[in-house]
């Protein structure tokens, strides 16, 4: 039986402080404007990035012609910049590359929105992207197709506020350097296959608010560096494998909302769930006995599909990530490899 994971707050006004949180920050509140508002500079360096989509995206590529790209569809342009907000289309395609021969100081993307892009969209993550240091928000969720890891370069991203990845298969550890990351307020990788520690040079976020790391791959100690964080309201952390308890830097912090299992808590801390602060990281694993063994189950039940790690949702019969030596199938089951 899955062990019951009690919150620290309700769920229902966590929600509510997280969707505040998203629709207040990086949200474009300039007056709307046309493509003949930029420079020409701007105007040229901005249209080639966009014909990089237009290219990994066929769909994009027919409905995206001529040069004013503030007409073209689900295109919206500021006088700040533009938006690329394809959350009702389900197209399918690549992430592309950043094009070379490009003035990025001049290109004027400060949204991208993938998200109800799904199983359409795949490959890894570019570290081109770094390039897009105008960039505000940044949502590709769902999207089981999009593996690699979290590329260290986008450190230099540091207009980020939003980035949101949820439900993809990035993997690989939290970069250390993301603590560049100066304006990333809000960032989203929950049901990822994310491992390794927190990195406590992540303290150096001086406008994080949220951070959700649920059902990761995630362990190690707690990092008290993390309090230092002056914005910091929300931490999720359940469905993980951390060792040791929540820090009282942590606990002492007003308005921080900290989402964990009970045995890392308080007096529920256990005496034996001692934080070794030597220990290196644990490496991926190469038979498909231990992680079974310790994976967490998808809160309040038991998942139902063989083979399955976390199930999706409240839904026992559907899995959102299977165990090592499986596969997530269209259908939500797992499909063990053979050899």
């Amino acid at each position: 039986m899955a062990q019951c994971v009690r919150r620290l707050v309700l769920a229902a006004p966590l929600a509510a402080v997280v969707a505040l949180l998203l629709c207040t920050s990086s949200a474009p509140v300039a007056r709307a404007a046309g493509t003949s508002d930029f420079t020409e500079a701007q105007q040229k360096n901005t249209l080639t990035v966009l014909r990089a989509f237009a290219r990994a995206i066929p769909e994009l590529g027919k409905k995206w012609t001529g040069s004013d790209f503030c007409s073209w569809n689900f295109v919206t342009c500021y006088s700040s910049g533009v938006s690329v907000w394809m959350d009702k289309v389900d197209y399918t395609g690549t992430l592309p590359e950043m094009p070379s021969g490009v003035d990025y100081k001049d290109v004027m993307i400060m949204a991208l929105n993938f998200s109800a892009m799904g199983q359409g969209l795949s490959g890894t993550l570019p570290a081109s992207w770094s390039s897009l240091t105008s960039l505000m928000s940044l949502w590709i969720e769902k999207s089981e197709k999009v593996t690699g890891t979290l590329p260290a370069q986008w450190s230099s991203m540091t207009s980020l506020g939003n980035l949101n990845l949820r439900f993809t298969k990035v993997s690989g550890t939290l970069p250390a350097q993301w603590s560049s990351m100066k304006q990333l307020g809000n960032l989203n990788l929950r049901f990822t296959a994310v491992s390794g520690t927190l990195p406590a040079q992540w303290s150096g976020m001086t406008s994080a608010e949220a951070l959700q790391l649920e059902y990761c791959g995630l362990s190690g100690c707690l990092p008290p560096e993390w309090s230092a964080m002056p914005k910091l309201r929300i931490v999720s952390l359940s469905g993980n494998h951390f060792s040791g308890c929540v820090p009282d830097s942590w606990v002492k912090k007003p308005g921080l909302v900290v989402t964990i299992e009970d045995e890392h808590k308080g007096s529920n801390c256990v005496s034996d769930n001692l934080c070794d602060t030597t220990t290196e990281p644990p490496t991926a694993p190469t038979t498909t006995g231990t992680p079974a063994a310790s994976s967490t189950p998808s809160p309040g039940s038991g998942c139902e599909v063989d083979g399955c790690e976390v199930c999706e949702g409240d839904s026992a019969a559907r899995c959102a990530r299977c165990r090592e030596g499986y596969s997530l199938t269209d259908e939500k089951t797992c499909l063990a490899h053979h050899d």
